[in-house]
């Protein structure tokens, strides 16, 4: 049934893997979880790679504490807490740890279409991690190329789609959203596999179904009340939440001050409604196995133009959530 896919993962906890991966790695979503169409990694550790290139991954990255370097196109972009980057495929890049060598780097790491789990489980089963013969042989097999340090690749990806938010920076769209809501990638950014915002959940969210998209939740900090199949939840800084589409559900502020949430629609469809120019391009053309302002206080309800994904309130909402 459509809800049991509903899960609530503890912080720090991990998805089901082939093997058991690096303490500072947890799984939040995996490919089966999210019918191929994303994967969310947990990192809290060294956040440095190679100069490479993925062929079939998009990587979106959202720093949650610490300071990341990102290196594309000859400049270096200084990633700190709140902000974002979109890395998109084909376009060769290299990430560093900018904070002192002891200093751990808390990450949240999507990647579509779904599947990178499998990547760095190969990489623990053969001990890769610091091996860069084995590393390079083993991300052949994702579509991943590392490049020499001093070397130059020939990038055949499109390097507008690269970006990066600062923090409480938000995606331009068609339509000013409330101060709450800050939309950091919109699925006109990742080929209508997802769409992404961060949150602050000072009002009810009544209840109410997507029938379309699931979603995700992460809580960065406070208590949100999740109700699911007749069940109150209560999800506190670093859980993570998938509900499913087709189920009824409802969220509330549990804390005061209120929740900071990131909210992943997948399908994407946050921002989208009609065929405004947020609209999903044609899924049938993307490369992967697809198979199906700072944030502040909600002071209002969710305005009409969120509407993207089929979505229906016992309470005949005006506007919806997402």
């Amino acid at each position: 049934m459509t809800k049991d896919r509903f899960f609530l993962l503890d912080e720090g906890a991990s998805r089901p893997t082939r093997i058991t991966l690096p303490p500072q790695t947890s799984v939040k979503a995996g490919v089966q979880d999210t019918q191929g169409r994303f994967s969310l990694i947990e990192n809290r550790g060294a956040c440095s790679n190679p100069s490479h290139v993925q062929v079939t991954f998009d990587h979106f990255i959202y720093v949650i504490d610490g300071e990341i370097g990102v290196e594309l196109g000859g400049r270096t972009h200084h990633l700190t807490s709140g902000m974002s980057a979109m890395l998109p495929r084909g376009v060769t890049h290299t990430l560093r740890n900018l904070g002192a060598d002891d200093c751990a780097v808390h990450t949240l790491h999507l990647w579509t279409p779904g599947g990178w789990e499998h990547h760095l489980e190969d990489i623990a089963e053969a001990g890769a991690a610091h091996d860069r013969k084995w590393a390079h042989e083993l991300g052949e097999r994702y579509g991943v190329r590392l490049h020499p340090a001093d070397g130059a690749a020939d990038d055949w990806g499109d390097k507008r789609r690269f970006f990066v938010l600062d923090s409480g920076e938000a995606r331009p769209g068609r339509i000013a959203l409330p101060p709450a809501f800050s939309v950091k990638a919109r699925t006109g950014d990742t080929d209508g596999l997802f769409s992404l915002l961060q949150v602050t959940v000072a009002q009810p969210i009544p209840r109410h179904t997507h029938h379309v998209a699931d979603e995700c939740i992460y809580v960065l900090d406070g208590e949100l009340d999740i109700e699911f199949d007749g069940t109150v939840h209560t999800a506190g800084r670093g859980q993570f939440v998938l509900l499913p589409h087709g189920v009824p559900h409802a969220l509330r502020p549990g804390s005061t001050p209120p929740p900071r949430v990131i909210q992943i629609s997948s399908p994407g469809g946050l921002g989208v409604r009609g065929g405004g120019p947020d609209r999903a391009p044609d899924r049938g053309k993307h490369r992967g196995p697809v198979r199906s302002g700072r944030s502040q206080p909600v002071h209002a309800q969710v305005p009409r133009g969120l509407r993207g994904d089929s979505v229906t309130s016992e309470e005949r909402l005006r506007r919806a959530w997402s």
